[in-house]
């Protein structure tokens, strides 16, 4: 653990200091990367992108989610319970990088998506999805129809599972029944696992550097560029691993940042 999580990490603390070519010996230049990211126009428009992506991928990491938990912990026989649960459950045996593939597909000028449209008659809607400067970051954002995360699910279910029955027996004496009931027992139970997703998701789609990677390369133009993705390209591509360093501190600093920021929020609310 020391050698393998540690030790890099101390690396790329000592090594945003320097310039370095991944090679050579490191040359230790002060705060120069860290000049350089305020004028780093790449890095600016990656890190619009990355705001985008997280404020959405909270969204759907959220509400879809416990929509559905909410359907299936209304059902009133348990096996259909289990039956529903097993089914969303199921589809997270799939690796990721294939279903990145699979919407890659999808997304292509004569894929199904396009294809579909045309078949029902919206033949108007079609796209280049991932060639539109304009809608390639949401396309990327926006796969995974219909967004039910198996994980986010099962952790909503089994906020919903520990409300006490005394809970809910009186909230359906005093007429709390329904949507009544989500908004004023389930959501509100549910802050602890709606803050452990939000923290998850947040450190998640800021660190997330396979889809755009994969599917579009950050392109067209830097119109999907992350933060992460620069630093890799700077450090592999460019060969200034000094300066891709530079970038993972301030990342690993914003997230740490973020993180505790929402701990204290939601924490102070319940």
């Amino acid at each position: 653990m020391l050698w393998f999580m540690y030790y890099p990490v101390y690396q790329a603390l000592i090594g945003a200091f320097t310039d370095w070519d991944g090679f050579n010996a490191p040359r230790y230049i002060g705060l120069d990367n860290f000049v350089r990211l305020i004028g780093d126009e790449v890095l600016r428009q990656s890190t619009i992108n990355a705001l985008i992506w997280v404020v959405l991928s909270i969204v759907l990491a959220v509400v879809p989610p416990f929509l559905v938990a909410e359907l299936i912990f209304q059902l009133k026989r348990e096996h259909a319970q289990y039956v529903y649960r097993t089914l969303f459950v199921v589809p997270i045996v799939i690796p990721g990088i294939v279903t990145i593939l699979l919407w890659r597909f999808l997304y292509q000028g004569d894929g199904a998506i396009n294809q579909l449209l045309e078949a029902i008659g919206l033949g108007s809607l079609q796209q280049l999805w991932l060639g539109n400067p304009n809608i390639a970051l949401y396309s990327i954002i926006l796969m995974g129809f219909p967004w039910i995360s198996a994980f986010n699910l099962l952790i909503f279910y089994s906020g919903l599972q520990s409300i006490s029955t005394e809970v809910l027996e009186a909230a359906k004496l005093e007429g709390a029944t329904g949507w009544k009931r989500v908004w004023r027992i389930d959501i509100p139970s549910s802050f602890p696992q709606l803050r452990l997703i939000i923290i998850l998701t947040l450190i998640g789609s800021l660190q997330n550097i396979i889809p755009p990677l994969i599917m579009t390369n950050g392109g067209p133009g830097y119109s999907t560029y992350v933060p992460i993705l620069h630093m890799y390209n700077v450090s592999t591509v460019n060969g200034e691993f000094g300066y891709g360093m530079s970038i993972a501190l301030i990342m690993f600093v914003i997230i740490l940042l973020l993180t505790l920021v929402n701990m204290k929020l939601v924490k102070s609310e319940s």
